[in-house]
């Protein structure tokens, strides 16, 4: 049993995010809303090629892409130690029917597996942030950052080395900082691109998790696993402490970023906390207000001449993406933070 917990005083005499946060919100949502095939204006921040038939275009923005030196400068303490925040290396999976730690509208992650549908529960996953999975024998690493509302599942790097990850404890644009225990490269959660290291410049490969509730997947996928809170670590778990997705309020939906972040949208778009369907494809990045897909159902645009289609699935509440290299939620401060120049669906 590891009994580590996380640093409440580091030496810097920062607090730490545990600390700082309290309260609580909704980010994911349960709300199932009809699809009415909704074509959104696109607009671009700095001259992006996106754009679908009905497409506008704003005024070009300043902010450029931060570099991968400009992000490896910008780290910052988020409070614990390197594995402070500890993974999860043993994953154990239960029965839906023994899931009985999950309510109805609890959060979870679900991976889409078609003969092993997987959902990660947000209640063991904000007291971990990593679990080192496999699925079918290959590595699945399963994240997930509280701070910028991310959930992301990798598969890997480029040559197909099987990498587990840890937390540093460190944050760059107030998201969490990964490292590979193989090279100790560092890796931004939201980019998947490594900062520094020996694989510094190399990208991980996702698929998708859907961002539902525990009600809507059981429904969807009866025969799901589900991660269990045996983990080998002592948490309070069904506690947050960073406030709650079901009560929709605290951090999860109030303020601003307490970290620093390398750009803000001036124009103040959208509520920092606000979701956004982050999408990456084409070499361009596009943001889609997650309430806007809500009410009418279906977006198609381009990233750089890449059709992309999203689509509010209603029984799970959740965004589908067809045509991207990956898609997740996002708070949108946290994914402008990362992309200024980033497309906009508005």
């Amino acid at each position: 049993m590891d009994e580590q917990a996380y640093t409440p005083n580091p030496p810097n005499k920062q607090p730490s995010r545990r600390q700082i946060l309290k309260g609580a919100g909704v980010i994911g949502g349960a709300v199932a809303l009809g699809i009415g095939g909704g074509v959104y204006a696109l607009r671009t921040l700095s001259g992006g090629s996106g754009g679908g038939p009905d497409s506008r275009t704003s005024p070009e923005g300043s902010g450029e892409p931060p570099s991968l030196e400009r992000l490896a400068d910008n780290v910052v303490s988020g409070g614990p130690g390197k594995d402070g925040i500890p993974a999860i290396d043993k994953p154990k999976f239960v029965d839906a029917g023994k899931a009985r730690f999950l309510t109805d509208d609890e959060p979870v992650f679900g991976l889409e597996h078609p003969h092993l549908p997987r959902a990660y529960p947000q209640l063991v996953l904000v007291w971990h942030e990593i679990v080192n999975d496999t699925v079918d024998g290959k590595p699945l690493t399963v994240t997930y950052c509280p701070l910028t509302g991310t959930a992301i599942a990798f598969t890997g790097p480029p040559d197909g080395s099987a990498l587990t990850f840890g937390t540093t404890g460190n944050l760059v644009n107030s998201n969490l900082v990964m490292y590979d225990r193989q090279t100790d490269s560092t890796w931004p959660q939201i980019t998947g691109t490594a900062i520094t290291g020996k694989r510094k410049g190399q990208r991980l490969a996702t698929t998708p998790l859907l961002w539902t509730t525990w009600k809507a997947w059981r429904s969807a996928h009866p025969d799901t696993q589900v991660l269990s809170t045996d983990t080998g670590h002592l948490r309070d778990y069904g506690s947050d402490p960073y406030g709650s997705y079901t009560r929709n309020s605290g951090y999860y939906t109030e303020g601003g970023p307490i970290f620093p972040v390398l750009e803000r949208d001036k124009r103040e778009r959208f509520a920092d906390k606000d979701v956004v369907i982050a999408i990456r494809a084409g070499k361009r990045q596009l943001a889609l207000p997650k309430a806007r897909l809500k009410q009418d159902g279906t977006v198609r645009a381009k990233a750089g001449g890449v059709p992309v289609t999203v689509t509010w699935d209603r029984k799970l509440a959740a965004a589908r993406v067809d045509g991207a290299e990956d898609a997740f939620d996002a708070m949108w401060f946290a994914w402008y933070a990362f992309h200024p120049d980033t497309e906009v669906l508005v």
